[in-house]
This record gives structure tokens, C-alpha cells and sequence, in this order.
């Protein structure tokens, strides 16, 4: 009977030292032996992707269009906008102001050169919270092999996010005007949400 008890006390010993108790922080996170793990999944908005649509409105022109050829990820949770991305790219092909001729002058080398840059490019590098269900997102946009930093200004309510910025053409390449101020581009985001 000692022997047994023995031997029980001896392989409790030994599995009470083979594990780690690993402190649990109350800054809403579980400790672990290699990272820490968010305790809630991280759960962004679930954006209709068939819904959304970019705009534009060429000031001096009285311009305005659409663009499409959308491919685009969002991960962007209200509650945690440090963690929030947005990247995506529309195709320039796809560049439309209502009138034939114009749109394919667009595509010209003079002007958005399709044939060797066929997508306008967005990533984001920082999101900041600005008023109440305002958000600046901080990112690089690339037109015709030219990067630029820009800031696009969304709002969230319950059915969508929707975002604006203002480019100058000219600043990629894009010379419609001689003018910089003449080619003055306002561009809208129109995102759906579907949760």
C-alpha cells in the first residue's frame, strides 16, 4: 500500500512540473507559450462586394464617371481600427464618363496608358479614427507607375461605408489639363455592408 501511494504521489509530482502555468493578463488577452491569441475573433464588416462601386468627378470638366473591375479586401472592425486594412485594385479599362471617344482617349500612352498600367492600385498603411464614425485611412495610391501617399476619408453607418478623397491627375502622370489645379479629381467609395 505505501508503494502504491508512493508511486501515485510521484506521477502526480511529475505531471504538476510538466506543465507551465502561463499568467493570464487582464488586458484581454490569454497568454501562451509562443504568442498571444485575441480570447473574441477578430470579426470585421462583411462588405457586399457586388454592391460596391468607385466614382469620380472631374471638377473642371463637369466630368463624372465610374470604374470598375473592382478587386478589393477589407478587414476593418469599428471597435479595433489599428488593426484595419484596406487594399485593392480597378481595372482602367473599365474607366467610363458616359461618352465613347473620351474614354478611349483615356487610354491613351498621353494619358492613363492602359496597355502598360492597367490597374490603379490602393493600400492602406495606417487607419485612424477622426469623429464619431469617421475614419482617415492613411495609404500609397498608384496610377500609371506612380505612387503617392493619399488620405480617404470614410463614414460608417449602419448600411455602408462610404469614402471620398481628392487627387490631382497630374501628380501621376495624368496631364488632361496644363493646369495642376485644372485637373482636380474628386473620387468616391461606395461600400455596402452586408452584417
Amino acid at each position: 500500500m505505501k508503494t502504491f501511494l508512493g508511486i501515485i504521489i510521484f506521477i502526480s509530482a511529475v505531471h504538476g512540473f510538466g506543465q507551465s502555468n502561463f499568467p493570464v493578463p487582464d488586458d484581454g488577452y490569454v497568454s501562451t507559450p509562443r504568442e498571444y491569441a485575441l480570447i473574441n475573433d477578430y470579426k470585421g464588416l462583411e462588405i457586399d462586394k457586388s454592391g460596391s462601386k468607385v466614382t469620380f468627378n472631374f471638377i473642371e470638366d463637369e466630368t463624372s464617371g465610374t470604374i470598375g473591375g473592382l478587386d478589393f479586401t477589407i478587414d476593418f472592425n469599428p471597435a479595433d481600427p489599428d488593426n484595419a486594412s484596406f487594399k485593392g485594385t480597378a481595372l482602367v479599362k473599365t474607366i467610363d464618363t458616359g461618352n465613347f471617344l473620351r474614354d478611349g482617349h483615356l487610354m491613351w500612352e498621353k494619358f492613363f496608358y492602359k496597355r502598360k498600367y492597367p490597374k490603379i492600385a490602393f493600400e492602406s498603411k495606417q487607419v485612424v479614427p477622426f469623429e464619431e464614425n469617421t475614419y482617415k485611412v492613411i495609404g500609397n495610391l498608384t496610377i500609371k507607375g506612380t505612387q503617392k501617399e493619399v488620405i480617404l476619408t470614410f463614414i460608417l453607418d449602419d448600411t455602408k461605408l462610404v469614402g471620398k478623397t481628392t487627387i490631382y491627375t497630374s501628380d501621376f502622370g495624368v496631364n488632361i489639363h496644363d493646369e495642376r489645379e485644372k485637373n482636380k479629381l474628386e473620387v468616391q467609395f461606395h461600400f455596402p455592408i452586408l452584417n
